[in-house]
């Protein structure tokens, strides 16, 4: 009832917008907590705070609670991040440096991220050198522009690609990947939104 009032629309925002306008400090990153807990403890951080899950190096299941990560200040023992599920995250641009350091993660899956663009994917070469493993689905805001860049993971030997709406030819798009990274399997796999 209040949003129709035509004075009131201007007073209060959509949710959307609030959201969008709090995403870079959610995807803030802070220099000084990587220095403080190393790279990819402040990296899983980061990735739980919006939504994702990280599978630790040699342990079998995802943590999918921010208060389930290790916090034992005295525990020495190194933890790396191997998988990364990012169903329905809200990670954007903002944060992708946190991947830097990272040197463990062979396994990604991008799902339903509405943040997640070109700006985004062009900063997956900051894993060039370990991931193997790479799913993008339903996410609105990739294109061809985007894709190209993925010509940078030359470890990839697994690429799953699909409804990309911004990308105009997706067939051809995997063509150019196949082409550009012979050691991968380049796949159109068909999703359902979630």
């Amino acid at each position: 009832m209040l949003i129709k009032c035509r004075y009131l629309r201007r007073v209060l925002p959509g949710t959307r917008n609030i959201f969008g306008a709090l995403l870079p400090i959610f995807n803030r990153v802070s220099n000084s907590r990587i220095e403080a807990v190393g790279p990819d403890r402040a990296c899983a951080e980061w990735l739980m705070r919006n939504g994702a899950y990280v599978r630790w190096h040699g342990q079998p299941t995802f943590v999918k609670h921010y208060n389930n990560l290790p916090l034992d200040e005295k525990d020495k023992t190194p933890y790396y991040i191997e998988e990364v599920d990012a169903t329905d995250a809200a990670i954007s641009h903002h944060g992708f440096p946190y991947f830097n350091g990272c040197n463990y993660i062979t396994k990604i899956k991008f799902h339903n991220c509405w943040y997640f663009d070109d700006r985004s994917i062009s900063q997956l070469s900051l894993l060039a050198n370990s991931l193997c493993q790479l799913e993008i689905t339903n996410c609105g805001e990739i294109t061809e522009k985007g894709l190209a860049t993925l010509t940078n993971l030359k470890r990839l030997d697994d690429l799953r690609l699909g409804n990309l709406n911004q990308v105009k030819d997706l067939t051809r798009s995997v063509a150019e990947l196949q082409e550009a990274l012979p050691q991968c399997s380049v796949h159109i796999i068909p999703t359902k939104g979630k």
